[in-house]
């Protein structure tokens, strides 16, 4: 299906904008709005008593003049209904909250000299700052629901019933002062009632007020609103848009990597498609190196001379791959971090020392024939050690058949006397270890040096063209910034600096906005990205990677669907799921719109967790496909998972204290264990009801220094605080209790919502509940989760059949005094077939040729999957362990000690 490009980018414009009329306004009577008013007794213009007011602003000439100047980027609202309280946070002098809760865009108008003031009606915003004050009934009502109803009231204009409305849906909020309206409170009262000690500190009362204010729009969503109207105008696709939306799929060449070996199969897959198509996805579960991966994906790229812009939605994402990039591929001189703090000093200082000379001296000698030298041999090897495995195999075959014709007595006696070299497979083996460390070497220091190289000559080559954009940094007028840079072919810039990582919000205070200009760009944790903001990153994209997880929470949108379905009128386009902006995401769309599924890569090794940790969402949500690399006894045997019980209650105000008590007893607990140690846990505390967290960091904030919060790095918050983030520890309070009100139960069950929560920890989690999981339903994910904590169990030793070739090992090897063996143990997705564990180190025999479950030898990939958890293997063969058990039970002793 063809779509037009204009349509497109002006339907997500109008989207963003309904969603992101951002004007958060926490303190009406602050200074920073030096222009408002206020009515002073009778509220007539919403109550439409009158169509238009006269407007009494003594500043209303000095207002117009401002907002003749600023159109762009000030608007006139009429704020109505103010909540008022403190503001808790210490670092604010200003603590009165004065936020109006509705806002509706004003006009100021002059009919025979005197002034007067309009409103929009229809085209109101609910005060986001107002809203987020507010704790709900969850009992009664969820976020979605009470924004629809209150919505549903202003275009009814029904404000008369507001004060029921609100003491029925709001638990922390004192209504009565509605029943006056539309006599409305004067500033000065507002300003008496602030001052003094009538506010408790955890409620909140509404007023009957109006008035208007000055408002600076966010500048993040203008930015963002920009780029779409001048990608409308230019009513063209870039090149990986065209092939999403319509275009044929079309299929690059890929040449080999030197990070090959870096990489296992699912990751190493991502970064070749990151070359062979035009659009991309990587789907990475919790902990599964999505981040390593995608910094592979960027070293590999700069290494081929190409561009990489990398964005997301939050800052936390980008500083992640910031840290990794500096830290483990040594590319600091070569990005530009758009959102750390004086971004543009950074690289003025970055492009000063480079015109000047000053740099460190480099070097860009590098041995590429060298690095293919020992890729080709490990190939070779790799294809030795596979054609001894069938031979083996045949071997096997052949020795326990119970009949064997002529020609297969020969093979037995030419594969048994005339060709067999048991030692061989060991010498292979080893051969193959020591290739592959030394090329992992080689190809880091190849990768290092080719990168300088390519930015070397790239800085010769285009050094006018650094020079004129250091002018446009220097100047202090952003206009004069945008013209000089109209000079610069940017394309040569990224040349220099080829790896850029932002914000998405903030591209068009960064980036020019060129079609096509970056060979890469990389989106992370795209499911907190909805599709308009992504679009002006798309746009700079020849080729684009998505990465994220379809099983974790999506952003949150205003947009109502009756909104949405009337742009899509207007714009003339097909109910397409992928013009549902409200509901889907970024990767959703990429997902839904791959031409094929090998454009998008799963990564299956999971390195964070233990199997306690993360086995129940792999069961629900990842069909069974992730492998648990932290699986060995060291990680199992340790108590990982904990399951607390307490009689609490969830009271009216949706808090279940004794909980919260036992959080707090467990969390003393924690730093009391630490308080002599050097290095400290970071702890999660997690719930996934706001009015729950509200209160833990209220008790945190009363009985913890900053010291302790600092030391282990605590973090209090709901799922959607935490994705993305990780703890050494997590504490979990559920909240409800058998008495709790069904809807709570439903928002708990939510995939997305358990499925974050619960895949936080690295090393121990601790849930805490005040429901036994007899009292739920038993199809709920709760009941399965408790249910899950209770019977887990990771390795069973009864349960495993041990064959006659496994017991001759394990009785030789209990011999040389080792006592740590298990049979069957299961890492990562296989079982292994003896598992022995000395000094704290792991050794994986693996046993070729016997009949029965472990006759086949692991592939030298699951071998490398291993050793990525430490685990260090030697593959046994039985033809070499029948004809010589003496000298096969000192290569195991060798092996091990």
């Amino acid at each position: 299906m063809n779509f037009n490009p204009k349509n497109v980018f002006n339907y997500f414009r109008d989207c963003y904008q309904l969603d992101y009329k951002e004007f958060t306004i926490n303190n009406i009577l602050s200074s920073k709005y030096p222009y408002k008013w206020f009515a002073k007794t009778k509220e007539e213009i919403l109550s439409e008593k009158l169509p238009i007011i006269p407007y009494t602003n003594k500043k209303v000439l000095a207002l117009e003049k401002e907002m003749a100047l600023y159109n762009l980027e000030k608007k006139l609202f009429y704020g109505c209904f103010f909540i008022l309280g403190k503001n808790k946070n210490p670092l604010i002098k200003d603590k009165r909250i004065c936020a109006p809760l509705l806002l509706f865009p004003a006009q100021i108008e002059t009919l025979d000299d005197e002034k007067f003031l309009k409103i929009e009606h229809e085209n109101y915003d609910i005060n986001r700052s107002a809203l987020s004050l507010l704790e709900l009934n969850e009992e009664l009502i969820n976020k979605d629901e009470f924004v629809q109803l209150l919505s549903e009231r202003v275009q009814h204009k029904n404000y008369i019933g507001l004060n029921s409305f609100l003491e029925k849906y709001v638990t922390n909020l004192e209504t009565e002062e509605l029943l006056l309206f539309p006599t409305v409170w004067s500033a000065q009262k507002l300003r008496s009632f602030l001052a003094s000690d009538k506010i408790e500190n955890d409620s909140y009362q509404i007023i009957p007020g109006a008035g208007t204010i000055l408002v600076e729009k966010s500048e993040s969503s203008l930015r963002v609103l920009n780029d779409l109207k001048e990608m409308a105008e230019s009513e063209k696709f870039n090149s990986s848009l065209h092939e999403l939306l319509g275009k044929d799929l079309q299929e690059f060449s890929f040449k080999e990597s030197v990070y090959k070996t870096r990489l296992n199969t699912d990751q190493y897959h991502a970064l070749q498609n990151s070359y062979r198509y035009s659009n991309s996805v990587i789907v990475g579960p919790p902990g599964t190196g999505k981040s390593y991966t995608i910094t592979s994906i960027i070293a590999d790229a700069v290494m081929n001379n190409q561009s990489v812009l990398v964005v997301s939605k939050t800052k936390q994402a980008v500083e992640v791959l910031r840290q990794m990039l500096e830290k483990d591929f040594k590319l600091k001189n070569y990005l530009i971090h758009t959102t750390g703090h004086n971004y543009k000093l950074s690289l003025k200082a970055k492009i000063k020392r480079y015109l000047s000379g000053i740099s460190a001296k480099v070097n860009t000698n590098f041995d590429l024939e060298k690095v293919n030298q020992l890729s080709n041999q490990l190939d070779q090897l790799e294809q030795e050690f596979e054609q001894y495995i069938e031979k083996e195999l045949k071997r096997s075959d052949l020795e326990f058949s119970a009949a064997l014709n002529f020609w297969e007595k020969w093979q037995k006696f030419y594969l048994n006397t005339l060709s067999y070299n048991g030692e061989k497979l060991w010498s292979i083996f080893k051969q193959i270890n020591q290739v592959l460390e030394e090329l992992e070497k080689e190809a880091a220091l190849y990768s290092k040096r080719k990168i300088a190289l390519n930015i070397k000559n790239n800085s010769h080559r285009y050094r006018n063209e650094i020079s004129t954009f250091y002018d446009a940094l220097d100047t202090a007028s952003f206009s004069a910034y945008k013209r000089i840079l109209q000079q610069v072919d940017f394309e040569h810039v990224l040349k220099v600096f080829p790896i850029w990582l932002a914000n998405l919000s903030d591209l068009n205070a960064v980036l020019p906005l060129k079609k096509d200009c970056f060979d890469l760009v990389i989106i992370d944790e795209a499911t907190q990205c909805d599709i308009a903001s992504a679009l002006p990153a798309l746009y700079r994209a020849k080729r684009v990677v998505i990465t994220g997880d379809p099983n974790q929470l999506r952003h949150y949108s205003f947009v109502a669907k009756a909104q949405q379905f009337n742009l899509q009128e207007k714009y003339n386009l097909p109910k397409d799921k992928i013009f549902d902006y409200r509901n889907r995401s970024i990767l959703d769309v990429f997902i839904s719109k791959a031409k094929q599924q090998q454009q998008i890569s799963f990564l299956r090794e999971h390195f964070r967790s233990t199997p306690s940790l993360i086995e129940f969402s792999n069961q629900k949500f990842y069909d069974n496909q992730l492998q648990i690399l932290k699986s060995t006894p060291t990680h199992t045997e340790e108590k990982q998972l904990e399951l607390i019980k307490v009689s609490g209650k969830r009271d009216k105000k949706r808090v279940n204290e004794a909980e919260a008590e036992k959080v707090l007893q467990q969390l003393d607990k924690i730093i009391n264990d630490y308080k002599d140690e050097k290095i400290k846990p970071s702890v999660g505390i997690i719930s996934p009801f706001n009015s729950q967290v509200t209160y833990l960091n209220k008790l945190l904030w009363e009985r913890y220094e900053l010291s302790a919060l600092k030391q282990f790095n605590i973090l209090c918050g709901t799922p959607y605080n935490f994705q993305g983030s990780e703890r050494e520890i997590i504490l979990m309070s559920f909240g409800v209790c058998p008495d709790t009100h069904h809807s709570a139960y439903i928002h708990l069950n939510k995939p997305e919502v358990l499925n974050v929560a619960i895949t936080r920890a690295k090393s121990l989690q601790i849930v805490i509940t005040s429901v036994e999981k007899d009292e739920l339903k038993k199809d709920s994910l709760f009941y399965e989760y408790l249910a899950f904590i209770e019977d887990f169990t990771h390795f069973n030793a009864e349960e495993n059949t041990i064959d006659q070739f496994q017991n001759e090992v394990v009785k030789a090897l209990k011999k040389q005094g080792l006592k740590e063996i298990k049979c069957g143990y299961p890492v990562a997705g296989s079982l292994l077939d003896i598992l022995v564990t000395h000094c704290g180190r792991n050794y994986f025999i693996d046993l070729i040729g016997y009949p029965g479950v472990y006759r086949e030898a692991f592939s030298l990939e699951r071998y490398k999957t291993l050793a990525r958890t430490g685990i260090r293997t030697l593959p046994l063969h039985y033809s070499f362990w029948k004809k010589n058990k003496t000298k096969a039970v000192k290569e195991l002793i060798k092996f091990i000690y």
